[in-house]
């Protein structure tokens, strides 16, 4: 059995086309044509990805995002003919890991969807508890989660990855375009808006002791931001 994706939109045609499109694909696709429904599959059973589009008829699916967020760390693709920069930024706020615009190519889809996956396995395949110190937090690769002692912080997948980047990366200085290119590539939405920016605001606020006078992660204007080393 492929990886499971739920599709959320009201829909039924781009349903129906992307549920036939990633059977093909070798993935186990099921639907949903509202929010709730979605949230009550989500919440029921496995699964490995959400494409979730925004206009839904009960929900707005931005606040459906954040519920799924706030439950499960399970990847989510927005999927909206709403393209707006600061669209995108608001999905990507409420802890989406990537935005597609309606009208999509099906192999641009089935691209991002890849590219998330395989970020996912990396880590899932992680042997043994693999743990990185970085000052008062402690990540375990193997299980894809941080702590501060012993409580463990609640971070979507893009927090995550950009805690254990600068874990990585101590005492260094970088800039927004490499941290961009170590970590999604030639993704234009982060290269071009402030997603980037907003997803380090919202780990600040989680992992730093005094968010509004960060001591980890420092933005140095005009270049990008300082890591604090060990």
């Amino acid at each position: 059995m492929g990886k499971r994706i739920v599709v959320i939109d009201d829909d039924k045609e781009i349903c129906e086309l992307v549920e036939l499109f990633l059977k093909l694909e070798g993935f186990d696709v099921v639907t949903a044509n509202t929010g709730i429904q979605g949230l009550d599959i989500i919440r029921c059973n496995h699964i490995d990805l959400v494409i979730l589009d925004i206009g839904l008829p009960d929900v707005n699916g931005q606040q459906i995002c954040r519920i799924i967020r706030s439950e499960t760390n399970v990847p989510i693709i927005i999927l909206s003919a709403r393209d707006s920069v600061l669209d995108k930024v608001i999905g990507l706020d409420y802890g989406a890991d990537d935005y597609v615009s309606k009208p999509f190519e099906n192999m641009e889809l089935l691209a991002r969807i890849n590219a998330i996956m395989r970020r996912v396995e990396r880590t899932e395949n992680a042997t043994g508890d693999e743990f990185y110190p970085f000052h008062h937090i402690t990540i375990n690769i193997g299980k894809r989660q941080a702590y501060i002692g012993e409580l463990p912080l609640k971070l979507t997948p893009k927090e995550y990855e950009l805690l254990v980047y600068f874990s990585k990366n101590a005492g260094l200085l970088l800039s927004r375009d490499r941290i961009i290119e170590d970590l999604w590539g030639n993704d234009t939405l982060y290269r071009w808006s402030r997603s980037l920016d907003v997803h380090i605001q919202n780990l600040r606020q989680k992992i730093e002791i005094n968010p509004k006078n960060p001591e980890l992660i420092k933005t140095v204007s005009g270049t990008g931001y300082k890591i604090k080393g060990a």
